[in-house]
């Protein structure tokens, strides 16, 4: 009887060990960060906001989040309602972003270094109409593949970036109203594509 309290003593001391920390710096160099979302990347939903109601990440500071060791997916909100995702971040001990500019747009974390990926960011630049589908293929495909945007769309005046290695790539966007916007052969470099698209790339 003594040596099980003793296990599960030693148990009780050790879960706290297991928690992990997410630290967030916004280094944006002035925008505020509004909205903190981090869930597991099981789950199909973000969850509330871990900041609360009257909460902020001001532009220069650090905010500590404990949770469990694990894999979440991270999304930041700043004042003018730009989105800084990141997807699969394995969380064992600390995990540390430093939130840039650069960072705005989605990343995938698990699986690949953030640098091997070169950044493609749509820009609308349409005036009225809503971007509802990105798709982006290797020029050598014969097919455009999943849609990159997936359940979010991209408004008048709001940008998304995903990243591709860097490559040949066929480009095309669809708005609201069926419309489309294709590029091809479009030379992706390291450094990143950047297509602030308008009613003159309408095909």
């Amino acid at each position: 009887m003594r040596n099980f309290l003793a296990t599960v003593l030693m148990l009780v001391l050790a879960a706290p060990m297991l928690a992990g920390e997410v630290v967030i710096t916004n280094d944006t160099g002035g925008y505020d960060i509004w909205y903190v979302y981090m869930s597991a990347d099981s789950d199909t939903e973000w969850g509330g906001d871990w900041l609360g109601d009257s909460e902020v990440i001001s532009s220069g500071a650090t905010k500590r989040f404990t949770v469990p060791d694990g894999t979440y997916d991270i999304k930041l909100v700043d004042e003018d309602g730009d989105e800084y995702i990141r997807w699969g971040v394995p969380v064992n001990g600390t995990y540390r972003w430093d939130v840039t500019l650069s960072d705005l747009g989605e990343a995938t974390v698990g699986g690949s270094s953030m640098g091997s990926g070169a950044p493609v960011t749509i820009y609308n630049d349409l005036g009225n109409y809503t971007i509802y589908y990105v798709h982006c293929s290797s020029s050598a495909s014969s097919s455009w593949g999943d849609d990159w945007l997936g359940s979010e769309v991209i408004i008048p005046g709001d940008d998304f970036t995903f990243y591709v290695s860097p490559g040949t790539y066929d480009i095309q966007l669809e708005d609201e109203d069926g419309d489309t916007y294709t590029r091809m052969g479009v030379d992706v470099r390291s450094d990143g594509y950047y297509w602030a698209v308008n009613l003159g790339d309408l095909d």
